[in-house]
């Protein structure tokens, strides 16, 4: 996620550790897209990628240890969070926190 050069591939550990937070995106998708109406349902697994690149693009804007990071005016939990409400709004899902 970082760019660490370490294939996921070659360490069973890491692989299986990749697996299973897939997993957990995965099962979360499947939910929200069952909880859809089923003529505007998108696929669970299309929805558990966006959600993926979109952590991985927030991991990539704050992980750099090249000191070309960017300022930004939030932590990465409160970007991770707007980003996921506009997301969920974006396929009708009511994001509202209870």
């Amino acid at each position: 996620m970082f760019e660490a050069g370490v294939p996921v591939g070659a360490d069973p550990a890491l692989r299986e550790a990749s697996e299973r937070a897939f997993a957990v995106l995965r099962v979360a998708a499947d939910k929200v897209c069952a909880a859809m109406p089923a003529t505007a349902r998108p696929p669970a697994l299309m929805v558990a990628l966006h959600i993926w690149a979109m952590a991985h693009g927030i991991a990539s804007l704050f992980g750099r240890g090249d000191g070309a990071q960017r300022a930004l005016p939030m932590s990465p939990a409160e970007l991770l969070e707007a980003d996921m409400l506009v997301y969920l709004r974006g396929l009708g899902v009511n994001a509202a926190r209870p």
